[in-house]
C-alpha cells in the first residue's frame, strides 16, 4: 500500500506540475491578450480625443473662412471702406483662433489692376498667445502666371489651387516666405466670385508650431503624437519641429521604418502596428482627419506591458512556492486545488475578454489565494488603468467639468430620447462676461482663475455631472425632470457670484485675484410637440444668454471685449 500511495503521491504531483504549467501558460497568453486589448482600447480614446479636438479647431476656422467669404463676394467693390471693413470682421471671428498663422484675400489678377493681396499675421504677443496684428497691411503678390512664381520670392500655391480647382479645400504643407521667417505651412481657401466668375481667393494659414500645444498636451507616459500631411509629408514631430518632407525619409531611418504605415491601408484600421525608434520597440495607431492629414500615437511596447512583467514575476515566484510545499502535503492540495484551479482559469478567461468586474471567490492566504489576489491587483490596475484614460477623454483638466467630447455624447443620448419621447429637460448656458479685458490687461493666468470661478460658482448650484466646458470661457449645463427649481438654480447662482465676490479679498492662495466675476446666463426648456431637436432648444437658451450679456455691457462698457 505504501508503494501505491508513493506512486499516487508522484502521479498527483507531477498533475500539479502541468496544471501550474498550463494555468501559467493560459494565464501568460490570456493576459497579454487583454492587456493589448485594452493598450489598444486605450491608445484609441486619446486619438480619438485628439481627432474631435483637431476636427472641431479646423471646422470652426474652414465655418468662419466661408463667413469672410460670403461676407466678401456681398461686397461690390475693393475699396479702402472694404478693405477696413474685412480687417475688421477678421479681427472678430479669427482673433481668438489659436490656430490661424495669417488671414489672407487676394484678387484675380487677370481681371483686376490691384496686384496686391490683404495678408494679416496673426503675431504672438506678451502672453504667448496669438492674435491679429492689425498693423500688416497689403504685401505684393504679383505673380508670372506662366512659371507660377512671385517675382522675388516663392511662389504662393492657394491662389492657383482655388483658381483651378474651384472649391474650397485644405492644402499643404508648403514653405511660407511671406513671414519672417521660412516655416512649415497648411492653408484652407475659399475661391470667391463675383457674377459667377472667379474673382481671387481668401482663406487662412495654420502653422505646424500652432498646432504643438494641442499635440504635445498628451499625458499619457512615454507615448508621443505626430501628425502627417495627405500626401505623406511629416507635418510635425517631437525630433522634427519644422517637419519633413517624404523624399528626405531615407536619410532618418526610424521614420522611414513607421512611414509604411501612412498609406490608407493602415490609417483608421483601429490597430496597432509594431516598428522599432530609437532602438526601441513601439506601437503605432493612426486615424484621419477631417481635412485628409493623419495623425499617429506611438507607444513604446515597454510601457503598454509594464503589467504584464509584474504579473510574469508574481506567477513564477508563485509556482516555485507551492510546489514546493506540494511535496510535503500533497493529500490536502489534491483535495484543494482542482476547483480553485478551474475558478481562476475562468476567470483569467473572463479578464482577458474584457470583463474586468470579474470576481474570484478565493479568500485562503495559501499560494492560490495569492494568486488569485494577484490577478485581482492586476485586473483592478487595469481597469483603474482605462479609468484614467476616459477620464482624461471626458473631463476639462482646468476645471474638472466634463469636457466637449462629454457634452456631445449626451446630445446623442438627449436627440434619441427626444425621437423616443421621452424627455424633459432644461438648458443653462453660460458666458463669462469680461475674458478678453483680463487677458489683455492681466495676462491669461488670471483670465484661467477667472474661468476657474465661473466653474466654481455653477458647481454649487449644479452637479458635476451636468456642467460642461463647451469653449474657452462657456459653459452648459443640462438638467432633467421637472423644471419648478429653473428660478431657484438662477438665484442660487446669483447668490453664489455675488458670495464669491464678496470673500475676494485681492489675495486667494497667494495668487491675485484682482476682477469681479460676472456671468451672463440664459436658460430654456424643451417643449414636448414645439422642439423637434435638441438645437432649437439650445439656440434659445443662447439667444437668452446673449440678451443677457447685452444688457450687461451696456451697464459695464468699462469691461466689454475692446
Amino acid at each position: 500500500m505504501k508503494s501505491i500511495r508513493t506512486r499516487l503521491s508522484l502521479s498527483y504531483i507531477l498533475m500539479i506540475i502541468a496544471l501550474w504549467l498550463t494555468i501559467g501558460t493560459i494565464s501568460v497568453f490570456y493576459i497579454r491578450s487583454a492587456i493589448m486589448q485594452h493598450a489598444t482600447t486605450s491608445m484609441h480614446f486619446i486619438l480619438d480625443s485628439k481627432v474631435s479636438e483637431l476636427n472641431n479647431a479646423f471646422h470652426s476656422l474652414s465655418k468662419n473662412v466661408k463667413g469672410m467669404k460670403d461676407f466678401i463676394e456681398k461686397s461690390d467693390v475693393y475699396d479702402d471702406d472694404f478693405y477696413d471693413k474685412v480687417k475688421e470682421r477678421s479681427v472678430l471671428t479669427l482673433g481668438d483662433q489659436l490656430f490661424v498663422k495669417s488671414f489672407y484675400l487676394c484678387p484675380d489678377f487677370e481681371t483686376t489692376d490691384n496686384s496686391k493681396c490683404l495678408y494679416m499675421l496673426n503675431i504672438m504677443n506678451a502672453q504667448g498667445t496669438y492674435r491679429i496684428d492689425l498693423q500688416e497691411d497689403f504685401i505684393d503678390v504679383s505673380f508670372d502666371v506662366k512659371s507660377g512664381k512671385k517675382v522675388g520670392k516663392e511662389f504662393i500655391p492657394w491662389y492657383y489651387a482655388a483658381k483651378e480647382n474651384k472649391v474650397p479645400q485644405w492644402i499643404g504643407p508648403y514653405n511660407n516666405f511671406n513671414t519672417e521667417q521660412q516655416s512649415f505651412t497648411i492653408s484652407y481657401f475659399e475661391p470667391l466670385y463675383k457674377n459667377k466668375a472667379f474673382a481671387g481667393v481668401t482663406g487662412i494659414e495654420i502653422s505646424n508650431l500652432s498646432i504643438r500645444s494641442c499635440i504635445d498636451s498628451l499625458d499619457y507616459g512615454e507615448a508621443f503624437i505626430f501628425l502627417v500631411s495627405g500626401s505623406g509629408d511629416l507635418i510635425y514631430h517631437k525630433d522634427f519641429l519644422q517637419g519633413l518632407w517624404s523624399s528626405d525619409f531615407h536619410q532618418h531611418k526610424d521614420i522611414e521604418r513607421v512611414s509604411k504605415f501612412f498609406s490608407n491601408e493602415y490609417v483608421n484600421s483601429q490597430k496597432t502596428y509594431a516598428y522599432e525608434y530609437k532602438g526601441e520597440k513601439h506601437r503605432v495607431m493612426l486615424e484621419s482627419l477631417g481635412n485628409g492629414m493623419v495623425i499617429a500615437l506611438s507607444v513604446p511596447e515597454k510601457q503598454l506591458f509594464s503589467l504584464q512583467n509584474t504579473m510574469l514575476f508574481q506567477m513564477i515566484l508563485l509556482l516555485i512556492i507551492s510546489l514546493i510545499i506540494a511535496v510535503f502535503i500533497v493529500n490536502y492540495l489534491t483535495d484543494k486545488i482542482v476547483h480553485p484551479i478551474e475558478i481562476i482559469t475562468k476567470a483569467t478567461s473572463f479578464i482577458a475578454h474584457g470583463e474586468l468586474n470579474t470576481k474570484i471567490p478565493i479568500k485562503s492566504k495559501d499560494e492560490l489565494g495569492v494568486l488569485a489576489s494577484s490577478i485581482l491587483k492586476i485586473e483592478e490596475a487595469l481597469s483603474e488603468y482605462i479609468d484614467k484614460i476616459r477620464d482624461s477623454a471626458y473631463k476639462d483638466s482646468m476645471t474638472n467639468c466634463k469636457n466637449k467630447r462629454a457634452y456631445l455624447e449626451k446630445l446623442s443620448q438627449i436627440e434619441e430620447r427626444i425621437a423616443e419621447d421621452m424627455v424633459d429637460f432644461t438648458v443653462y448656458v453660460f458666458d463669462v462676461n469680461g475674458l478678453k479685458r483680463i487677458n489683455d490687461t492681466k495676462g491669461h493666468e488670471m483670465g484661467d482663475e477667472l474661468i476657474k470661478a465661473a466653474a466654481g460658482a455653477i458647481k454649487t448650484v449644479f452637479s458635476e455631472d451636468e456642467i460642461f466646458r463647451t469653449g474657452g470661457d462657456e459653459f452648459a449645463v443640462i438638467t432633467e425632470g421637472p423644471r419648478d427649481k429653473i428660478k431657484d438654480n438662477m438665484a442660487s447662482f446669483a447668490q453664489a457670484v455675488d458670495e464669491f465676490n464678496k470673500e475676494n479679498e485681492g489675495r486667494i492662495e497667494g495668487k491675485s485675484l484682482d476682477f469681479t466675476l460676472a456671468v451672463s446666463v440664459g436658460y430654456a426648456s424643451f417643449e414636448n410637440g414645439v422642439d423637434k431637436e435638441y438645437k432649437s432648444v439650445y439656440d434659445r437658451a443662447d439667444q437668452a444668454m446673449y440678451e443677457a450679456k447685452e444688457a450687461f455691457y451696456k451697464n459695464h462698457e468699462d469691461m466689454r471685449r475692446k
